[in-house]
């Protein structure tokens, strides 16, 4: 428990490791302090396979770890999106027995949007949060390059309209810091985002160079503080993109995961 009271946990996204089999991950994950794992649609738990969530689960289960998320790759205001395909998705979340589904905001930068797309968007993301809230299930955002939130102003904008709507108020955004710009811009698009977030994507990267998350341990300090102090919510933090692909250098950034989030 942190300050005040909202309560932290230390996991990983499953697309770190790619590589390995689900078992394999689990009991490498099992090793550590981690508690919790966002599973990805891509290789592990595949969308349109529920006979696999289902396999992950009770082998989560089994190893006394919680599915954190879904990260899906459900692209919002997409032309190829099917009611189905949602449906898919939505299913396997509830079978992993995950609080949150991780979309995309569209496929293309916020700057390079008009209003029509970005209003396309924002329909989509409304009446999936709307599908997805039936099951007490949230709708997240990635905070990523390349989408309506590849910028602080855009993000905002994005967020602010989507939550005067009906079910707007089920939508929130993840957070990471991004590796092209320095810490004070992170520290102060962070403090922007808090209001609205849910979970925190964790690593220690520098343009083209990964480090071992200790490397950047004063700046999570402050990161993990600024969400202490302005959130008031539960967060998972989730390491991504350890350095070199690595499970042992996996195994030392959650000892220093799991001692920033208890400090």
């Amino acid at each position: 428990m942190n300050n005040n009271d909202n309560k932290f946990r230390a996991g990983i996204v499953s697309v770190t490791f790619r590589q390995y089999e689900y078992k394999n991950l689990i009991r490498y994950i099992k090793a550590t302090d981690l508690s919790c794992v966002e599973w990805g649609s891509d290789i592990h738990v595949p969308y349109d396979n529920s006979q696999k969530a289902a396999n992950v689960a009770v082998e989560m289960q089994k190893n006394n770890l919680v599915s954190a998320s879904y990260g899906s790759y459900y692209r919002l205001g997409n032309s190829d999106n099917t009611p189905e395909m949602f449906s898919m998705i939505l299913n396997n979340a509830k079978i992993l027995g995950v609080p949150m589904i991780r979309v995309w905001g569209g496929t293309t930068g916020s700057s390079n949007l008009d209003e029509k797309d970005k209003q396309d968007i924002i329909k989509d993301v409304l009446n999936i949060a709307g599908t997805a809230k039936k099951e007490n299930i949230k709708i997240s955002l990635e905070y990523h390059a390349n989408t309506i939130t590849d910028t602080i102003e855009s993000t905002i904008k994005f967020i602010k309209e989507v939550r005067k709507q009906e079910n707007g108020d089920n939508v929130y955004l993840y957070w990471q810091p991004n590796q092209n710009r320095d810490f004070f811009t992170n520290k102060a698009e962070l403090m922007l985002v808090c209001p609205y977030l849910s979970n925190v994507h964790v690593f220690a990267w520098e343009r083209e160079n990964r480090f071992a998350l200790d490397f950047h341990r004063e700046h999570w300090e402050n990161y993990i503080n600024i969400i202490k102090n302005n959130s008031g919510k539960n967060h998972d933090f989730l390491l991504e993109f350890v350095k070199d692909d690595l499970v042992e250098q996996m195994t030392e950034d959650a000892k220093v995961l799991v001692e920033l989030i208890n400090k």
